[in-house]
């Protein structure tokens, strides 16, 4: 048996925390197995580590070394020993039956990562699935299917609700940080793991309901996921069809939003491009040739 760790990324959250710590506690007692929980807690300032220990004395509590959002899971997981750690954020709440659909896959030496199936917060509709690869000019997008009902493989495993074998999780460099500090780096561990010839698994029977923008405002949230799209793409779609094609597509984007009078794409494609620059192109593997990046 394959020891399991349920890990809670907090930043200020006993809100949250009051709801998702009880449903956690009941999706432990519900596996029968063991299975620690612990709070990875970001340098809250408003009482949240000692607020757990009063409250929740059974929870471990681990503090970050700074507040680095998702990032601080590298350093988790370097320290922890079970093989698969289940990475949650603190907005949402927990089926009982959440835990062993996700652990049963890990059974397979080729599975990286498992997901569940989420609802938003009042359980009306399902707002995750599958995800597929999909190209349109060049420009990288993804499809969900939130009607898939069995267990099927996905391009990558959803950050805020996913288990990962946490020895594969290492050996891939964990999240890269080039995403600081939020959004895509989901995906890129999931294309990354999918390179290596490792399968992520959509589990729909392991269920979380997820309170959508909790922890992050919708306009910033837009903002930061048009960042990670122009980021990923540069980094991992490298072949030069696809960037020429995409180049073009993009000029094309950035003219349409200039005539609009609309400032949010530029806005999102000049931080994009500055992250890439500053983190790969002055490596010279990233200078191969002339080609088109941006």
């Amino acid at each position: 048996m394959q020891r399991v760790a349920l890990a809670i990324l907090n930043f200020e959250g006993i809100a949250y925390l009051e709801i998702l710590l009880p449903t956690a506690l009941e999706a432990v007692r519900i596996y029968g197995e063991p299975c620690s929980i612990l709070v990875l807690d970001n340098q809250s300032s408003t009482g949240d580590v000692e607020w757990i220990k009063t409250h929740f004395p059974t929870v471990e509590v681990i503090i970050a070394a700074k507040n680095d959002y998702l990032f601080s899971y590298n350093e988790l997981l370097q320290a922890r020993e079970e093989e698969i750690v289940i990475l949650l954020n603190n907005d949402l709440r927990l089926a009982p039956d959440f835990i062993r659909p996700l652990v049963k896959h890990f059974e397979r030496p080729e599975v990286f990562a498992t997901t569940s199936l989420s609802y938003d917060w009042e359980g009306k509709s399902v707002t995750s699935g599958p995800a597929f690869f999909r190209i349109h000019q060049g420009w990288f997008y993804t499809e969900f299917d939130l009607s898939c009902s069995v267990a099927t493989p996905t391009l990558f495993p959803t950050g805020g609700y996913t288990a990962v074998d946490r020895k594969k999780f290492l050996e891939l460099g964990g999240f890269d940080r080039l995403y600081y500090p939020a959004y895509g780096e989901d995906l890129d561990l999931g294309y990354r793991a999918q390179q290596r010839g490792w399968l992520t698994i959509y589990e729909p029977e392991s269920k979380v309901w997820h309170r959508e923008n909790g922890s992050m405002t919708s306009e910033r949230a837009k903002h930061l996921i048009l960042v990670s799209q122009f980021l990923f793409q540069w980094k991992n779609l490298r072949s030069f069809s696809i960037r020429g094609r995409r180049w073009i597509y993009i000029q094309w984007l950035r003219y349409c939003a200039w005539r609009k009078g609309e400032r949010a794409f530029e806005k999102a494609y000049q931080e994009a491009k500055e992250k890439f620059k500053k983190k790969f192109l002055m490596n010279a593997r990233w200078q191969e040739n002339d080609s088109i990046h941006f």
